[in-house]
């Protein structure tokens, strides 16, 4: 009788793990039947929730991009600043740069990206001319013009979570220079 329990009981276990194994087999097929889309939409869920949870990244878009991470990354660390840029009527947009050895030209170039990828974020398709703001108006921070694309930022005073904005250029009449 002994002999004929244990072989039930052997059978019933390779029928179990028979039972295991086609579970796992249906569990392999639904993730390959999973197509491209929803993979990268469980991806996508995965990340936001691990941005949201972090305290350190909680602030950024649900769409972040390697840049911004590693920006934020360094700014929690001291090694950038983030600076903001009024634009009017348009909500301050925040600029991330190095401290040290970040020319105007180089805020220039990261007030561009950081515009560009506002812009893509809420879906506007307007392509800007920066050679005609640039040509048009001066960045600004408390009334100085940062006029010199080659100066340093720190030259001007500008330091962690300070504001800047647009300024109209003056129209430079007579831009002949007499030599004596």
């Amino acid at each position: 009788m002994d002999k004929i329990q244990c072989t039930f009981q052997n059978a019933k276990s390779k029928e179990e793990q028979g039972n295991n194994l086609i579970k796992k087999e249906e569990i392999i097929d639904k993730c390959a039947e999973l197509d491209h889309d929803e993979l990268v939409k469980l991806t996508k869920g995965a990340i936001r929730n691990i941005i949201e949870s972090d305290p350190l990244l909680s602030g950024l878009p649900a769409d972040v991009t390697i840049e911004e991470l590693k920006a934020q990354i360094a700014v929690a660390q001291g090694q950038a600043i983030t600076l903001y840029l009024n634009r009017g009527e348009l909500p301050k947009l925040g600029i991330v740069v190095p401290p040290h050895h970040t020319t105007v030209l180089d805020l220039k170039k990261a007030i561009k990206r950081h515009t560009n990828l506002s812009l893509k974020r809420e879906k506007v398709k307007k392509k800007i001319s920066w050679k005609h703001i640039w040509k048009k108006y001066h960045l600004c921070f408390e009334n100085v013009r940062l006029i010199d694309d080659n100066e340093n930022i720190k030259a001007y005073g500008i330091t962690n979570k300070v504001e800047l904005h647009y300024v109209k250029r003056r129209r430079e009449k007579n831009k002949l220079i007499k030599h004596s």
